[in-house]
């Protein structure tokens, strides 16, 4: 094997390194944010701007499967025109501003009924949660071209313009009095800005040339298999066959199938990020407040992994694709999630309450003994995100039925834990253990399954005297096929 050249590995990591900057740049102005409205409300206000954060993360998974279908859509569909592509991408922005009337009136009606089955005080501020998350799928269809076009800079901008301003209208619109529900609209309004921003960029950005047709990936079939020839025999030249889907009939029919999948994917991924603040405090557990400031806290390798995801997919997508290696997109993404996570993970063991009490104020560090704990299960948690983001690319869709699975496991166990700051973190790492391990399962067995249709096309690639048959001598016939 070659080794890659310099310009390779810079290739490489500017992508992630631009994205995690930028998810770095937020998630710090996302500490300052709290450390703002932590100080501003009362502990069981504090508690209830977390839990509505946590509502509009859970409901926005939407958003992000649609994203990671126009990605798919953009990287392995069909060329065709200009005017074709700007076609469908048109009618998809139409059909997520329907959605978002719908969302809008839905929320508004149904946010009273909710709360009160929630227990939570504030039903307007889900009403906001739910509206946000409507207009995020309208960001991720243009995040989503930007990926698909291989525009981090421009996407690492957007990163920050939204999150800039979305912060900033939250820690406004909170010290102006309105408390929870101007968090919530501080959120709505961020999208808005976000949304308009990736859109601007996407008009400025060309779509990516499609390689010739002698790089790219061998047919294969709806199963991922590859496409012998009418003789049964694999191509003699050519790109190693992957298992990647064939592209789809219609633009409509590929983002609806991949958007199902990838919801099924993210609906867990969210929960495991999100439901331990929200079990916590429909547990009625007093430490809601403290808990809540850990959680925000060890969330970093998290938010750092949602940005490099968006290096991830579309990379390990194009290059499986081409026929490429994709195994060091994952390398480096897994980089840049455990690194954060684990530094956290010490910083907890020896200054945990000065951490807390720094940055969320004193009232809020009852929890604090838990962090190391819980940093280290959600950096597992951004570990099975890199995974999982990986074989989506791929076309993996048995990571599904696992992550379902770990989610109703990992429920039960937070559950069970009572509430309690400590028990509920160690019950997380467990949890997010086994998950990991389970989804890396799934990892090794793809990358066995490439290295077995590999070797296959590599054998019937090598010339008659390699396979230990005799060379033809100059005037003897050559068989067409050996």
């Amino acid at each position: 094997m070659a080794k890659p050249s310099r310009e390779a590995v810079t290739g490489l990591l500017a992508g992630p390194a631009a994205l995690a900057v930028a998810g770095m740049l937020v998630n710090g102005c996302n500490l300052l944010m709290n450390l703002i409205v932590a100080r501003s409300l009362d502990p069981d206000s504090y508690g209830a701007v977390s839990v509505q954060v946590s509502i509009f993360l859970i409901l926005s998974v939407a958003g992000n499967a649609l994203l990671i279908a126009v990605v798919q859509h953009e990287t392995s569909g069909p060329g065709g025109t200009r005017r074709e592509q700007w076609s469908w991408i048109r009618r998809l922005r139409g059909v997520c501003g329907v959605g978002i009337a719908i969302s809008a009136i839905v929320a508004v009606v149904l946010c009273r009924p909710v709360a009160a089955l929630m227990s939570y005080p504030h039903p307007l501020a889900i009403a906001e949660a739910t509206i946000g998350a409507a207009l995020w799928t309208l960001l991720c269809v243009e995040r989503g071209l930007l990926q698909a076009r291989g525009a981090y800079p421009r996407l690492a901008v957007n990163f920050v313009v939204e999150g800039f301003v979305r912060i900033g209208l939250v820690i406004v619109l909170v010290l102006g009095g309105l408390g929870v529900n101007g968090a919530g609209l501080g959120i709505v309004l961020g999208v808005v800005v976000g949304a308009e921003h990736a859109r601007w960029a996407v008009t400025r950005t060309p779509r990516l040339p499609r390689p010739p047709a002698s790089q790219r990936g061998a047919p294969v079939s709806q199963r991922g298999a590859p496409v012998l020839p009418d003789d049964g025999t694999p191509p003699a030249t050519g790109p190693i066959p992957l298992p990647i889907p064939a592209p789809r009939a219609s633009a409509r029919q590929s983002v609806i199938a991949d958007t199902t999948v990838a919801l099924g994917a993210l609906i867990p991924l969210a929960l495991l990020q999100n439901m331990d603040v929200v079990i916590v405090g429909w547990l009625g557990s007093s430490g809601v407040g403290g808990y809540a400031a850990i959680s925000t806290a060890c969330k970093v390798p998290v938010f750092i992994g949602l940005a490099v995801a968006n290096f991830l997919l579309p990379e390990a997508a194009r290059r499986r694709k081409e026929g490429r290696p994709a195994g060091g997109t994952l390398v480096v993404a897994l980089v840049f999630v455990v690194a954060p996570g684990l530094f956290l993970a010490g910083l907890g063991l020896f200054a945990a309450k000065w951490l807390i009490g720094l940055v969320f104020g004193a009232h809020l560090t009852a929890a604090a003994s838990a962090l190391s704990v819980l940093a280290l299960s959600m950096t597992l948690l951004a570990v099975t995100l890199m995974f999982t983001t990986y074989l989506l690319g791929a076309g993996v869709r048995r990571v599904v039925g696992v992550l379902a699975v770990a989610t109703v496991a990992t429920a039960g166990a937070l559950v069970s834990a009572g509430g309690g700051s400590m028990a509920t973190a160690t019950a997380a790492l467990a949890a997010e253990s086994v998950t990991a391990l389970a989804v890396g399962l799934l990892v090794v067995q793809l990358h066995h399954a490439d290295r077995r249709v590999a070797r296959v096309a590599e054998t019937h690639r090598r010339p008659a005297g390699d396979m230990g048959l005799p060379n033809p001598q100059p005037g003897e016939g050559v068989p067409a096929r050996v």
